[in-house]
Formats: structure tokens, C-alpha cells, sequence
């Protein structure tokens, strides 16, 4: 039996970003007819991801929409699915090299008629050093596909202060799957510069998922 695709979503109070979630499961489920595709959160929203598998039978692949290696991915998850012999857990996102070329589409998007002399890449900081190694291999791919230099811009306070300190006219990257809390903070204290969208439901993005769902089941 196909195992089933268990996405393992943040989860966000945002109505848009909890829409465009949902519409990347979808995208994903029409893009494998037949696969059984099921959506759980790790925080905020439900279902949780053990409730989530406590009401799957048969194997379960879990994939976690998630850009970083932060708490979720190092502990959270783990923690969840261990006992748990018919489970098993996909590599998450970032800073694969579709992820890199999704946020570069985004950013082309955003800019339309103007030529950007700057580009931000926005991320949400972490504490945690794997996390934030990989945050940095995306802004060096980035910069590589965008053919300069690129300053990351950790999302929090502290943020309008960095880009009133770029060249103008700025672009900002986003580095974020869905919109949400950093993403309307983001764009509150953007003042001129160009924000990109956030990945949302790009075809990319749902090559990446299966991509890493297959990986997982093996041959």
C-alpha cells in the first residue's frame, strides 16, 4: 500500500497564510492523483502532528513545509514519530536549489518595470546554528542567480533600519512559504523597497515536496 504524504505545516493565525497552506496541498495531491495527501501543524493550528498520525493506519511519510533546520526539524518532529516503526520522515526544504529558484521567481515578479540596485533576502532568524548555516546557503545561491550580492535581513525588529542602509531602489527576497505575522511586519516597515510574494503554491515548490516524499518511500 502507497504510503500516505503527511505535510507537517508551521500553522499560522494569518486567514491568507492558512489559505495558500491549503492550496499548496491541494496542488500537491492534483499533481499525484491517487497518492492520499494529508495536512497536520506544528504549532498554532490543528490537527497536531500526533494527532494527525494517531488517525492515519498503514505507513505514513511525513514531509515538513519547513525552509530551516530549527527546532522543528530537530527536535519536535523526532520526538513525535519516534515508537512509531510504520513512520518515517522526509528531509524538509531549504535551501534546496527549486526552493532558491521559486524565491528568484518571486522576486523577478515583484519587480516588474523597475531595476533593482539592491536585494535583500528575509528570513526568519534562528537560534540554532544548523538553521541558520542553511540560511545562509540560500542567500549565497540566491546571489549566485541573481548576479550580485545579497544582505540578509533577519525578520524582527531592526529590519527598516537595515534596508534604509541599502542603495536604493532595494528588492527584498522573502524566505518564507506562506504569508503571516514576519511577512505583514515585513511589509509594514518596507517603506520604498519592492517585497516579493512568498513562495505560496509554485509549481517548484510542489516538485520539491514529492521529490522528497519519493526519496523517502525508497524504491
Amino acid at each position: 500500500m502507497t504510503p500516505t504524504l503527511l505535510l507537517a505545516a508551521h500553522g499560522t493565525e494569518s486567514p491568507a497564510g492558512s489559505a495558500t497552506t491549503r492550496e499548496l496541498v491541494a496542488a500537491i495531491a492534483a499533481a499525484r492523483p491517487g497518492l492520499d495527501v494529508q495536512l497536520c501543524f506544528l504549532d498554532v493550528a490543528t490537527p497536531s502532528l500526533a494527532t494527525a498520525l494517531d488517525g492515519l493506519p498503514g505507513d505514513v511519510v511525513v514531509v515538513p513545509l519547513l525552509l530551516s533546520a530549527g527546532y522543528h526539524v530537530a527536535t519536535d518532529i523526532p520526538a513525535v514519530v519516534a515508537g512509531r516503526p510504520n513512520v518515517r520522515v522526509a528531509g524538509h526544504l531549504g535551501p534546496d536549489p527549486l526552493i532558491i529558484a521559486a524565491v528568484a521567481d518571486r522576486l523577478l515578479a515583484a519587480r516588474g518595470s523597475q531595476t533593482p540596485v539592491s536585494t535583500a533576502f528575509a528570513a526568519i532568524a534562528s537560534s540554532r546554528s544548523s538553521a541558520w548555516g542553511e540560511v545562509n546557503e540560500a542567500v549565497a545561491a540566491l546571489s549566485l542567480a541573481v548576479g550580485r550580492d545579497v544582505t540578509l535581513l533577519p525578520l524582527g525588529s531592526g529590519a527598516a533600519t537595515t534596508l534604509a542602509t541599502l542603495p536604493a531602489p532595494v528588492e527584498v527576497a522573502v524566505y518564507l512559504l506562506a504569508e503571516g505575522t514576519f511577512l505583514g511586519e515585513l511589509q509594514a516597515s518596507a517603506g520604498t523597497a519592492l517585497v516579493a510574494a512568498p513562495i505560496g503554491v509554485h509549481p517548484l515548490l510542489v516538485s520539491l515536496v514529492l521529490a522528497r516524499y519519493d526519496t523517502a518511500v525508497g524504491p
